[in-house]
């Protein structure tokens, strides 16, 4: 321990942060360090050299960085000092630690009534700080259990006030309700005797209605009759100028082709004499060109 103690005492930073340190203790100054700079680091000496002064200069390098120098120095001749032994207690008599006896035992019972009078201090203090409370207790009950009576009783003549004006409220409500109720079954009736007076007219006036489409119903179905005999009368007249028709239709086509036929047979006849005219010429021709050869 105690080379240990030299060691420290004989290292020494000279840098701006160990000298401030060192001339104000317990306080460390920090500097900020950016994102992305690492801490600076410190070269210490090996721990296998006893007695060796070092002297550590700190030098600044690229990126925030720290480098140290270490420069070994001489030994030191100083030595440790001593602690001083105190000397051995004397013996003592036993009159003395009879004395120092009786001494302790007076200043143990002076504690111990010191002690016992501020326990009973302490104690009256309770007890009357206790009575306080349970004076203000029975003070504040008291007073909660008339303010709460009083808010009773201010509670039960409200209530009964509330109770009375809604009961009148309600009596006056009914009475409303029994009116509308007999003005409501005076008008149903009135109502259901205008229905019944609507649907006993609604159903004369069908059945009269009734009774008229089925008179115009039976008119319509007498004309249809006459109608239909009409229509029929005329078919059959239409019939028989169509069959008339037909007939001199037919006797017509029959004589145009009997002159249509006459006119072939008239036309064949002229065609057989052109013929035979023509043969008659041409023999003729035949005869005269032999006749000239």
């Amino acid at each position: 321990m105690l080379i240990g103690l030299v060691r420290d005492s004989f290292l020494r930073c000279f840098c701006q942060t160990c000298s401030v340190n060192s001339a104000l203790p317990g306080r460390y100054h920090k500097k900020p360090i950016k994102k992305g700079q690492k801490k600076p680091k410190c070269k210490q000496p090996k721990k296998c050299r006893k007695y060796v002064a070092t002297e550590i200069r700190c030098e600044e390098k690229s990126r925030g960085g720290m480098c140290y120098e270490v420069i070994l120095a001489e030994p030191s001749a100083d030595k440790p000092t001593t602690t001083a032994v105190s000397p051995r207690p004397k013996s003592m008599t036993a009159e003395e630690i009879a004395q120092k006896l009786l001494q302790a035992e007076e200043r143990r019972k002076s504690v111990e009534a010191s002690r016992l009078a501020s326990v009973g201090e302490r104690m009256t203090r309770l007890e009357e700080a206790s009575r306080k409370r349970e004076e203000s207790t029975a003070a504040f009950i008291a007073a909660t259990q008339t303010a709460l009576e009083d808010k009773l009783d201010t509670t039960s003549s409200n209530r009964e006030a509330y109770l009375n004006g809604l009961r009148a409220k309600i009596s006056d409500h009914l009475n409303n309700v029994d009116s509308v109720r007999k003005q409501l079954e005076i008008q149903t009736n009135e109502l259901r005797q205008t229905i019944e007076d609507k649907l006993r007219s609604a159903e004369e006036n069908r059945n009269e209605n009734m009774g008229k489409m089925l008179e115009k119903l039976k008119d319509h179905e007498e004309y249809a009759q006459k109608v239909r005999l009409g229509h029929e009368e005329a078919i059959r007249q239409l019939e028989e100028r169509i069959q008339a028709k037909l007939v001199v239709a037919e006797a017509k086509r029959e004589t145009e082709i009997m002159k249509k036929l006459e006119t072939l047979r008239e036309h064949d006849r002229r065609a057989e004499l052109v013929r035979a005219n023509k043969e008659r010429l041409m023999a003729a021709e035949k005869h005269e060109t032999a006749s000239s050869g």
